[in-house]
């Protein structure tokens, strides 16, 4: 595999694209639904009907994009320009979590006082010692349930910078060494002590890196992955697979067929829990996310014609504005989720919260002026 040019024109894909983007906004969406408790209109989201859900896009995207970003300042700047690329992502990455984390808090301090709480300890462990939970927090070992997903990506900012350099002329080595750290990853003997501690980080970051590595690798590598992707072998593979996970997962949300199923094959029984084998990247659920990569490169993408509809244009819009409307949805989870579990809300009052963060996202986007136009 030869990398891609220095300039990104002979590669097949642009540095930033709206493919990219479109599959990010339409992520938050999802992300977005999924996160409400209790939300009867999560069970249509992408975790529901396979093993993997938008995590690992959003890990593989981030991946692909920050590789681009890397390669273009190596190219002009070298080594001291991609370092300060990198300093600036951290630091940015790092306020957004701070700034989301405690907004977040102080609408669960707000709603505490009203004598409204979520079923969810580890959100609330802070109020018995606020200093010593700031520090942590600060110091990224605090951050429960759904505020894990920007430490793994400040934690992981420097590996993608090594990752890229050393993707460029050993990239056979490179990720063998990230799948073999993936593999030493996926046993409990290993584990780093921070992942023990309660609140602390829900995703292993040596597991997790893998799948940094390898959308660095799809991006570096575009045309060799592509001509792969788009074998027919390839896709029918990638197709078995999507198809056998919908159909266990989509089984398993029926009572009788569950039943039968766990007693048939007692072994099943880990793989169908929600979010199971989540914090360690599980076998299972990398090979279900590459199988639906696969098929999602097989799509066509025509951008003239996608950006004639106006959803189309709107989730461009929220994906490229990604990290201020991730952080957002955030804190919208938090306070709709006090609401939606103590009040009882019934699936209607769950449609319409939903359709309202759903609005906010967009309006956000839009007020941005990240939506682009019709084309």
């Amino acid at each position: 595999m030869s990398p891609r040019p220095a300039s990104g024109s002979g590669a097949g894909k642009p540095a930033r694209n709206e493919a990219v983007d479109f599959c990010r906004g339409l992520g938050l969406w999802m992300l977005f639904v999924d996160h409400f408790k209790p939300n009867f209109w999560s069970h249509f989201t992408l975790g529901h009907f396979g093993f993997s859900d938008f995590a690992e896009i959003f890990i593989f995207l981030s991946g692909f994009i920050n590789a681009g970003m890397y390669r273009r300042a190596l190219d002009t700047g070298g080594l001291a320009s991609a370092t300060r690329k990198l300093g600036a992502r951290m630091v940015r990455l790092y306020a957004a979590h701070i700034a989301s984390l405690v907004a977040s808090l102080a609408v669960l301090a707000a709603f505490e006082a009203g004598g409204l709480l979520l079923d969810e300890p580890e959100l609330y462990v802070w109020m018995d010692a606020p200093a010593r939970y700031a520090l942590q927090m600060l110091a990224l070992l605090y951050a429960p349930k759904w505020f894990g997903l920007l430490p793994l990506y400040i934690i992981l900012a420097p590996f993608m910078l090594l990752a890229v350099i050393s993707m460029r002329r050993r990239p056979v080595v490179t990720l063998s060494a990230s799948c073999a750290v993936w593999c030493i990853a996926q046993s409990n003997a290993f584990d780093l002590p921070i992942t023990a501690v309660p609140g602390a980080w829900h995703f292993r970051p040596l597991a997790w890196q893998f799948l940094f590595a390898i959308g660095a690798s799809a991006e570096t590598y575009w045309e060799a992955i592509g001509r792969v992707a788009r074998s027919r072998i390839v896709q029918a593979g990638a197709a078995a697979v999507v198809l056998a996970s919908l159909a266990v997962k989509t089984a398993a949300a029926f009572g009788p067929a569950r039943s039968r199923i766990f007693a048939l094959t007692p072994a099943l029984i880990p793989l169908l829990y929600d979010d199971a084998g989540k914090s360690s990247l599980a076998p299972y659920r990398l090979v279900h996310f590459l199988s639906l990569a696969v098929l999602a490169i097989a799509i066509p993408w025509n951008p003239r014609r996608a950006l004639q509809f106006s959803v189309v244009r709107v989730a461009v819009g929220v994906g490229r504005d990604s990290l201020l409307i991730f952080c957002v949805t955030l804190v919208l989870t938090t306070g709709g989720s006090l609401l939606l579990e103590n009040y009882a809300a019934g699936k209607l009052l769950q449609l319409v919260f939903s359709a309202l963060g759903v609005a906010v996202i967009c309006a956000i986007a839009y007020a941005r002026g990240k939506v682009p136009a019709r084309i």
